[in-house]
């Protein structure tokens, strides 16, 4: 079977994908991924460019109708369906129609694998990254784009299922799920060809990792974190997203390691505690380990996520630098909150393996091995 891959051109999209193309792959199948090409080499598969990047959506959000497509409420809208659709379709369509897949997967606010699943006539999966959309702005995209689609001559089609990867404890009412919700369990991103190396540090001491996310670049707010945990006896792992997001800070380098962009897996091993900004992928993946958290919550669907972390009883949400170093010490010498965070890691455990959710839709696709 041939399975397209389509998501939004940012890592918090793409890498929640990622375990189930691999499985894919390992069962067989051809996989593609529909991204604009800075995706490329994130994933192991062929790369189909379609879609404005990162940067450049934004700048056509900005540029066509003044709205901060980060902060205001019509920003949904405009990102990925205004821009994203607007300046990719074609490309999208073109690309997908040479590819002819079986069974295109997308992210959960992608719309350019709909798109091409609905002109193709095929079956699509939504994936989760995020929480599930919120059911007012669901409609709001659903709206806009089945214009968007008309000017192609498409209609939207329904997806086959929502592939959720939230432990169903930290789910709420007030979301819309587009189809029956099939729970996959998350995994932290992994790549087997990384080198990296855990550091060692001059004492042992408990570690703690630092990480604004791939989103995230706020060189201040991560030197007030470091400079909050400097007051601690801990050792500090640091992934910021690029090199110069740390920039101009000066501190203990023996306790204080700068690792850049590693795979979340690699960093996880040996991790005592946790200092987030509360992106999705970030949490998910800390909770899969049953780790504690620290969330400073910074942007967009962060909020949300730290309180539904903090309900489970699983981190501690703070609203400054400032706070983190006494909420590090709690965590460190108290163990309701690891406890918690074991919980719900026993709970994700739980959920079905990507392996199986494949054979779960292949077989209702009706497709059989040849």
């Amino acid at each position: 079977m041939r399975i397209l891959f389509s998501s939004t051109p940012a890592f918090g999209h793409l890498l929640p994908m990622l375990p189930l193309a691999a499985a894919a792959r390992r069962d067989g199948h051809e996989t593609a991924l529909l991204s604009h090409p800075s995706m490329a080499g994130v994933a192991p598969m062929p790369l189909l460019p379609a879609g404005p990047s990162l940067p450049e959506a934004l700048e056509d959000v900005a540029r066509r109708s003044g709205v901060d497509a980060m902060q205001d409420a019509a920003g949904p809208v405009e990102f990925f369906i205004e821009s994203r659709v607007g300046l990719g379709a074609r490309a999208a369509l073109a690309a997908a129609t040479d590819f002819r897949p079986d069974l295109v997967v997308a992210d959960q606010v992608d719309h350019l694998g709909p798109l091409a699943a609905a002109a193709l006539d095929v079956p699509w999966v939504a994936h989760g990254a995020a929480l599930p959309t919120d059911a007012r702005l669901a409609a709001a995209l659903d709206r806009a784009a089945a214009a968007r689609f008309a000017q192609y001559g498409v209609v939207p089609t329904a997806p086959l299922a929502y592939l959720d990867p939230w432990p169903e404890s930290l789910l709420r009412e007030g979301y819309a799920l587009p189809a029956e919700r099939i729970a996959i369990r998350p995994e932290p991103h992994s790549d087997d060809t990384d080198a990296w190396t855990r550091p060692r540090f001059a004492e042992d001491r408990p570690v703690v990792l630092v990480t604004l996310g791939t989103v995230v670049e706020d060189s201040v707010a991560l030197a007030a974190i470091l400079d909050s945990l400097a007051e601690l006896g801990v050792n500090v792992v640091v992934a910021p997203h690029r090199a110069s997001d740390a920039e101009g800070w000066q501190g203990d380098s023996d306790r204080v390691h700068f690792a850049g962009f590693v795979p979340m897996r690699q960093l996880l091993d040996g991790v005592d505690v946790v200092v987030s900004s509360g992106g999705a992928g970030s949490v998910l993946s800390v909770l899969s380990q049953g780790l504690p958290m620290v969330l400073l919550p910074m942007g967009l669907d962060k909020p949300v996520n730290a309180a539904r972390a903090a309900e489970a009883g699983a981190a501690v949400v703070v609203d400054s630098p400032e706070q983190i170093a006494p909420a590090v010490t709690r965590l460190l010498t108290d163990r309701a909150t690891a406890d918690g965070a074991a919980a719900v890691a026993k709970e994700i455990a739980a959920m079905d393996p990507p392996e199986e959710v494949l054979a779960l839709l292949t077989r209702r696709l009706g497709w059989t091995k040849p």
